[in-house]
């Protein structure tokens, strides 16, 4: 009889080695290992290309997508603008920012982004100015009107008959309008351009770059085209420079120079000269025997008073003017200062170059100041440097570029700034 066992598999059971079997020929499967040495590859690549993005890639914020209708439910959509203006230009009187009405005319070309337009400041007395200026230009015009409160009616009207009759007007310039401030006499105090307008003019630019024009000067007709070819000066955010030339007393007539031969000519005749405020004739920073060898050149002798005409990219890095001076001599200066310690280099182009035509014209718009007044905002003004090398010395060095050549112009101009406030600091 069968004897029952209490084990029903044996005692002792080794498994066979199929596993070990298995994985071997999987492995040697040709496909498998094509399929095993592109993943290899691919990991090693990928990565690869995330270290090098991790360690060399400007780092930036990534736009959100929202998930309504940013135009419907943004607050920004639902501000008024004198809100805006007044946070935008936190530095100016209320009084401007809440008589600000953009777009009060708007061209009716619409610019190609890459075109030049020049910022401009215009009163009631300078109406056929900006016709000549538009005709000249030809091209996009963002011009500030600054005109009485009690006026804005006669203005609308004489604008809406400027527009009708001429072409260039109607095409091609935007009006920006501020109604204040007025003296009892009822005429403006603002008589000049100051920061305020060029930022509005700037603001409200349609196009990439954009010409801070003087009053009473105009560009020769291939500086516009000469600056849309050189844009890649402009794109590195650097600041071209157009020099300013001005008729004397010596010259018989003020016929608009065509060429840079022309000028030259001129030059020697005594009847025309190179212009910079502030410096006698061919004797400013812009440099004439430098423009005259026809090549572009950098600023080498930086001054903190230099006011040129200029040209810049409208956004990007390129500091706004500080508007804390209002009617200023240096408003022009103190901006082109910001954007100096900021970093950028002043190239001056030799065939694109202004006409001045009244030498004494911006003389005469000065309202008299006492000697005291002239030494209080040459203080201000002193002071307001000070700052500014203190403000972009420490915002290049916690950007890490303290050491790169993006710092030189902050280092060249603030040594003793740098050395005696920036200890600890800067570096």
């Amino acid at each position: 009889m069968f004897k029952a066992s209490n084990h029903i598999l044996p005692a002792k059971w080794t498994p066979r080695p199929m596993t070990r079997k298995f994985i071997a020929r999987f492995i040697k499967i040709k496909f498998i290992k094509v399929l095993f040495m592109g993943c290899f590859t691919f990991s090693v690549i990928f990565s690869s290309l995330q270290l090098v993005n991790y360690f060399f890639s400007v780092k930036s914020l990534k736009p959100l997508k929202r998930p309504y209708e940013t135009n419907q439910m943004s607050p920004l959509s639902e501000m008024n603008s004198k809100f805006c203006f007044t946070k935008i230009h936190s530095k100016t009187s209320r009084k401007y920012s809440d008589a600000l009405q953009q777009f009060y005319f708007r061209g009716e070309l619409t610019p190609e982004e890459d075109d030049v337009t020049v910022a401009t400041f215009v009163t009631q007395d300078d109406y056929d100015d900006l016709i000549r200026l538009a005709e000249a230009w030809q091209g996009p015009i963002s011009a500030v009107l600054h005109v009485s409160t009690k006026t804005l009616n006669d203005t609308h009207s004489s604008f809406n008959e400027l527009y009708k009759r001429n072409p260039f007007l109607k095409r091609h310039v935007d009006i920006h309008l501020v109604a204040g401030l007025f003296s009892p006499l009822d005429s403006t105090i603002i008589s000049r351009p100051t920061n305020f307008h060029m930022n509005v003019a700037r603001l409200f630019a349609r196009t990439d770059f954009v010409l801070f024009l003087d009053q009473d000067t105009w560009p020769s007709p291939m500086t516009r085209s000469y600056i849309r070819r050189n844009k890649e000066l402009l794109l590195r955010e650097d600041v071209m420079i157009l020099p300013t030339f001005a008729h004397t007393e010596n010259a018989s007539n003020h016929d608009f120079p065509q060429t840079s031969e022309e000028i030259k000519e001129l030059v020697q005749r005594k009847a025309v000269g190179m212009r910079d405020h502030g410096w006698p004739l061919n004797d400013g920073p812009t440099n004439y025997e430098d423009w005259s060898k026809m090549e572009i050149y950098s600023i080498s002798e930086y001054d903190l008073n230099y006011q040129p005409n200029f040209v810049i990219k409208r956004g990007s890095n390129i500091p706004w003017c500080t508007e804390q001076f209002g009617d200023f001599d240096n408003n022009k200066a103190a901006c082109l200062l910001q954007i100096y310690l900021n970093g950028a280099d002043l190239w001056v182009v030799p065939d694109a170059f202004l006409i001045e035509y009244h030498y004494n014209k911006n003389d005469l718009l000065k309202s008299a100041e006492s000697k005291w007044e002239k030494i209080i905002k040459d203080r201000l003004y002193t002071n307001f440097y000070r700052a500014a090398c203190m403000h972009y010395s420490r915002t290049l060095s916690s950007l890490g570029k303290w050491n790169t050549p993006e710092a030189n112009n902050a280092k060249q101009l603030c040594p003793r700034i740098i050395t005696n406030w920036g200890f600890g600091i800067i570096g």
